[in-house]
């Protein structure tokens, strides 16, 4: 297992030398708890403190106080040593979902003013009733400008400055925005009109920022352009505690910029994130998918879903091939976007998650949650309302006596008179409360689950659940034993594996470009292709080297969007790296390629035979190879049964408890192995293994959970 070894610092031997300068350090600050990695190459280092919705900053600087005091060491000395920090942070996410951004003002060619509130038709229910999604520019803060130019390009309608002046000062001055979004019609096209606009907004307001569209996203969509715009806009503030927590490191001793976790699932500097803020939504959830794909490279796992389960949501996604895979549109918090990122789902099923009574009185769980403050009520927070964490507890999952290394006492007796109150409600006892706050969260997250796999087209005996978050390993076994699967891999360091993907991630910048071409294609068009690979591919190692990243330690991959003809949804392809790009874009290949995962996604009764294929637009992937966490190997041990450090007394249901072996986490060694039903109790995360399932620790400190055929008992 990756052990908490302590780190020296100061040490005068040449090896300890050469650690106190290559520190990784990830950070993922969620909505219950701030989780800080610190690893050196061999060994690490792992926190959790308290989440400040206030001030997210205040969470790090305690993990990292924790690291520090874990090591022998200061804050001051561990920051001067680190060669790498990357932060997952919900900054923006917060702001999308508390509607809390900047006012914006929209500017878009006239007569296209309500095409944002349209939303391409979509409408979303509530209360069951059909609303219009909402939208981050109010519908009086929206001007159209004479501009026009047609959909090869031409200028119809030369770009009337008076009129973009007179627009943005009506915004400014009648409707105080705090932000410009500018986006015409066929921009993608020709982006003139639209440069001139941002270049003007510039000079005449330098204290607004102002986002284009065409610079975000140069796509065919004009919806998705708009909402590129207005979406960041609207975010635009959402840095400011990104910038603050970067001083106030620095001022501590910090030596290297500070990496944000794209959504993506690679890093990204300060300045990069703040052109486009929007590209952080999820970037926590992102570090652990990304991790899962390394995990899943190093142990040889062809297909997985990974399943980070924190305090407030279970996050899901699909690693295929060692890498996560990307969606290209999708909804961002309940709102739609064209933000490239990892393809994630989320559920409102996380520790904290709430369980009530609906008009029906029927027990509910989620997605409201209680977070870090109150936090749920065996916290002794102040929190009043049961949590999936308080039914944990109560039934005997969780031992009170050992959370977070025991640091904290969670408060049982709280939990179960909480769980009684709410039982009152509904005619039941407050374990049975308990017990049907675990079975609805199982039912919640199996139902993610399923859903994802089904959508990929991907088998349940052919795929593992990649299990992490603080409580992704106490549920991930009774969820997949729930739909069917057989294989859960819980990771070393579970509770924090999305920190470590902070620390693991290397630099990524991606650009794209419209092409909209039928496939096969005449020679003047397939010199059009491979001009916008070579720019594409220049325009990305550019924006590398402006990170800091040499030639040498670039990596540049090119994909492609395709599509039957006249079909509104995109695959995206890998079309191979930038090297095997000099004989040029192969047709033939592509086209294949194409219908090989449409097969795949689709089956073949969807294949349409004879409708030509289009490449909508190009997207070049830059990766810039860094200094970074790397997931370790131990010394192999050969198999052996382990023996259970004690016993609990668990509720599996059926009106009665029963004793469950219990097991230290820090004590396993690579080979151990063992039967359920087990609980494995680690300083800041349980593990249940299932009836009739068996356990087995690898030499990467991962622990493999076999459900038998029947998929286990799910108690």
């Amino acid at each position: 297992m990756l052990s908490a070894s302590r780190l020296v610092l100061g040490a005068d031997n040449e090896h300890d030398a050469r650690l106190m300068t290559q520190l990784a350090v990830g950070v993922d600050v969620g909505g219950t708890f701030t989780d800080v990695v610190c690893s050196d190459g061999s060994q690490s280092w792992t926190a959790k403190a308290y989440t400040d919705p206030g001030d997210f900053g205040a969470g790090v600087l305690a993990g990292l106080e924790l690291l520090a005091t874990q090591m022998n060491s200061s804050v001051p000395d561990l920051l001067a040593s680190v060669a790498r920090l990357g932060l997952g942070t919900t900054a923006v996410t917060n702001v999308l979902a508390t509607r809390s951004g900047r006012k914006v003002g929209l500017i878009t060619t006239k007569g296209f003013e309500g095409h944002l509130r349209a939303a391409r038709g979509r409408r979303v229910t509530v209360d069951g009733w059909l609303n219009i999604p909402w939208a981050p520019v109010e519908e009086q803060c929206v001007r159209g400008i004479n501009e026009r130019v047609d959909r090869s390009g031409e200028i119809i309608t030369p770009m009337n400055a008076a009129d973009l002046e007179a627009a943005a000062s009506d915004l400014v001055c009648n409707e105080n925005i705090e932000a410009f979004a500018v986006s015409f019609v066929w921009s993608c096209r020709n982006a003139h009109h639209e440069q001139q606009a941002i270049k003007k907004l510039n000079e005449l307001y330098p204290n607004i920022p102002a986002f284009s569209g065409v610079a975000l996203l140069p796509i065919l969509r004009e919806y998705e352009r708009t909402s590129a715009a207005a979406l960041n806009a609207f975010c635009a503030n959402a840095l400011d505690g990104v910038n603050e927590l970067e001083s106030k490191l620095t001022a501590l001793g910090l030596k290297v910029p500070m990496l944000l976790m794209h959504t993506t699932g690679g890093a990204i500097t300060v300045p990069s994130a703040q052109d486009n803020p929007v590209g952080l939504a999820s970037s926590g959830p992102a570090a652990g998918a990304s991790a899962a794909g390394e995990l899943c490279r190093i142990l040889d796992i062809p297909q997985a879903v990974c399943a980070d389960m924190g305090g407030t949501s279970i996050d899901v996604a699909v690693v295929e091939n060692g890498k996560p895979k990307t969606r290209q549109r999708g909804e961002i918090n309940g709102i739609f976007t064209a933000q490239p990122s990892i393809d994630i789902e989320s559920v409102g099923a996380g520790g904290g998650s709430i369980a009530w009574v609906d008009r029906r009185n029927l027990l509910r769980v989620g997605p409201q949650s209680a977070r870090a403050n109150p936090g749920p009520v065996c916290y002794g927070r102040g929190g009043t309302e049961p949590t999936i964490t308080d039914a944990m507890v109560l039934l005997g999952y969780i031992d009170p006596t050992n959370f977070l290394k025991g640091a904290v006492e969670l408060d049982r007796e709280a939990a179960h008179a909480e769980c009684a109150r709410l039982g009152q409600k509904i005619g039941l006892e407050a374990i049975d409360v308990a017990h049907g706050i675990r079975e609805i969260a199982i039912a919640e997250m199996s139902k993610v689950l399923r859903a994802k796999l089904a959508q990929q087209g991907m088998s349940l005996n052919a795929t593992a659940l990649i299990a992490f978050g603080g409580s992704g390993a106490l549920f991930a076994p009774a969820v997949a034993a729930n739909i069917g699967m057989s294989r859960v891999v819980s990771p070393s360091m579970a509770s924090v594996f999305s920190s470590f993907g902070a620390a693991m991630a290397d630099l990524r910048r991606e650009r794209v470009a419209p092409i909209d071409t039928i496939l096969p294609c005449d020679e003047e068009t397939l010199l059009t292709i491979n001009d916008a690979i070579d720019q594409l591919c220049n325009q990305v190692s550019s924006d590398l080297a402006t990170d800091g990243v040499t030639e040498d330690s670039q990596e540049v991959s090119i994909l492609g969007d395709f599509r039957f003809y006249r079909q509104r949804s995109e695959l995206t392809l890998s079309l191979g790296s930038k090297s095997e790009f000099s004989e040029g874009f192969d047709v033939e290949s592509a086209i294949a390629s194409f219908k090989e995962a449409y097969v795949k996604r689709y089956s073949d009764a969807a294949l349409a035979m004879g409708a030509p294929v289009e490449l909508v637009c190009l997207r070049a992937v830059g990766t810039g190879r860094m200094v970074k966490a790397t997931i370790s190997q131990n010394r192999p041990q050969s198999k052996s049964n382990c023996q259970p450090s004690g016993a609990r007394s668990v509720y599996l249901g059926g009106g009665k408890n029963e004793s469950v072996k219990t097991y230290t986490h820090e004590q396993l060694e690579p080979g151990n192995w063992l039967t359920g039903p087990a609980l494995i109790d680690a300083s800041d995360t349980t593990i249940w293994v299932p009836e009739r399932a068996t356990a087995e620790v690898d030499t990467y400190g991962a622990l493999h959970i076999k459900l038998n055929e029947a998929g286990g008992n799910s108690g």
